[in-house]
This record gives C-alpha cells, sequence and structure tokens, in this order.
C-alpha cells in the first residue's frame, strides 16, 4: 500500500508540474527498488490525474462538451443561427483541444515502439531533463491571447508538442505551456489550454491501457488498493496544478529549469 501511495504522489504531482512524470518515476522505480507498476496501474494512475483537470476545470469542459453538442446539431441542421463553430469562441477552443489530441494520437501510435523501448532507460530520461529544463528558460510571454482565441495552428503546435512529450524526462505540461506562449497566449491561458489538451491524451491513453485488466490481478494489486492509488493521484495532482497556476501569476517557470537540471545532473552523477 505504501509504494501504490508513493507513486500516486509522484504520479499526482510531476503530471502537472513542469519536471516529467515519466522520469520521476522512472527514477522512483530505480533509486527506491520498487518494481515496475505495470500499464494497468500506470493508467489508473493517470485517471486519477484527469480527474484533477476535471475537478478544476469543470466549468470549460462542460462548456466545450456543449459545443461539440452545438457542432452536431448544426451539422444537422444547416444555417441556423449562432450554432456555426467558427462564430463560437468555445466551439473554436473545442476544436483546438480534438485537433491537438487527433496529432498526439496519431504521432503516438506512429512511434509506439520506439517510444515505449525509451521507457526503460534512467539515463536517457535524466538528459531530457535536462532538455526540459532548456525549454523552460528559453518560455517567455509573448502576447495576451487568450484560450479561447487560439486556432487550428494553436492546435497543431500543442499536439506536436505534447506528442514529443512522449519521450521520458520531456515534461508534458512545460514543453505544452511553453509552446502555448510561443503562440502568443498569456501564461495562465497557456496553462490552462496545456491541461485542457492534456484532458483527452490521459484518458485515451489510460483506457488503451486498461484493455488488459488482467495484469493487475497478476501483479497482486486489490481493487482497494488500485483505488487508493487513483484518490491519491488525483488529489496530488489538484494540489500540483493550483500551484503551478499560483507561480504562473507571479513569475516564469526559472525555478522548475533549476530544479530539471539539478535532478537531471544528480541521476547523471549517480548512474555513471
Amino acid at each position: 500500500m505504501a509504494q501504490l501511495i508513493l507513486l500516486g504522489l509522484v504520479q499526482g504531482l510531476t503530471e502537472f508540474l513542469p519536471v516529467s512524470s515519466t522520469a520521476h518515476l522512472l527514477f522512483a522505480e530505480h533509486f527506491l527498488r520498487l518494481p515496475r507498476p505495470g500499464l494497468v496501474l500506470e493508467a489508473v494512475l493517470h485517471l486519477g490525474t484527469a480527474l484533477a483537470v476535471l475537478m478544476l476545470f469543470w466549468p470549460d469542459v462542460r462548456r466545450l462538451i456543449a459545443a461539440v453538442v452545438r457542432w452536431m446539431r448544426h451539422a444537422r441542421v444547416r444555417g441556423a443561427p449562432g450554432d456555426r463553430p467558427a462564430e463560437d469562441p468555445d466551439g473554436r477552443l473545442a476544436g483546438v483541444v480534438l485537433l491537438a489530441t487527433v496529432v498526439t494520437a496519431a504521432l503516438g501510435l506512429l512511434f509506439l515502439e520506439p517510444l515505449e523501448r525509451m521507457f526503460t532507460s534512467v539515463r536517457g530520461a535524466a538528459v531530457q531533463l535536462l532538455l526540459t529544463g532548456l525549454i523552460l528558460l528559453l518560455a517567455r510571454e509573448r502576447g495576451r491571447r487568450r484560450a479561447e482565441d487560439a486556432g487550428a495552428l494553436d492546435g497543431l503546435v500543442l499536439g506536436l508538442a505534447q506528442a514529443v512529450s512522449i519521450v521520458p524526462g520531456i515534461s508534458r505540461s512545460g514543453i505544452t505551456i511553453a509552446a502555448a506562449l510561443w503562440r502568443g497566449l498569456g501564461r495562465e491561458d497557456a496553462a490552462r489550454l496545456s491541461f485542457l489538451v492534456a484532458l483527452p491524451a490521459l484518458v485515451g491513453a489510460s483506457l488503451f491501457a486498461l484493455r488488459d485488466l488482467g495484469e493487475a490481478a497478476s501483479l497482486g494489486y486489490t481493487p482497494a488498493q488500485l483505488a487508493t492509488g487513483f484518490v491519491v493521484s488525483a488529489l496530488s495532482g489538484a494540489a500540483a496544478i493550483r500551484w503551478l497556476l499560483a507561480v504562473l501569476r507571479r513569475s516564469r517557470l526559472g525555478g522548475f529549469t533549476l530544479y530539471c537540471w539539478a535532478a537531471g545532473l544528480a541521476v547523471l552523477v549517480a548512474t555513471r
């Protein structure tokens, strides 16, 4: 049970902070001699972080769902006033999230095998964590656009960035926030869009991994243990999101740069 609580904390805190949850799970497994949790447990932990996004951004998610419903209605009744997606800010935002999700899923499936092989390299994750630090150092606010002002090119860029973050050590939140800042979004809106884009990816990847529920039993995980990991991941994920948003209101991401560099170098020295 203690192992599941620890893994839930690591997953929840590092999924949304720009420090790479995958790298930290690899480090925890290596240095604490923890057995690999398996795809099912990892999926449960990711679903916990998805719940954190839902809890904190439910008004946004509800509006995006309503926008998709309006799309469907408009497809049935062409020319209905006020229903055109191009004239609907929530509809545009839903389109950005869907486009980013499609791009991420397509690239993830295309390069699935080489990416899976990378998930076993502790030193590789440490090197990529150094790169994450550089990305955060270079991330600067270039404008004050809101998430609702995003368009197709923004969705494409965020989808590409999120696909790159499949590589262990490249922070998903870090690279997508940096990409949104590069596209001219304000800091808070860049983070908000990053979290909304993450939600379908987290749920989709988790459901894909849960196709083999028998693995959980084979590794000895009980429903109560899986539920514990899920709850810890959700609560710690929500806390991490709140803290990151508070940081972004005050300053840039430089502090996380120092952390990524310190952690990456420490792991490289410890594993040489």
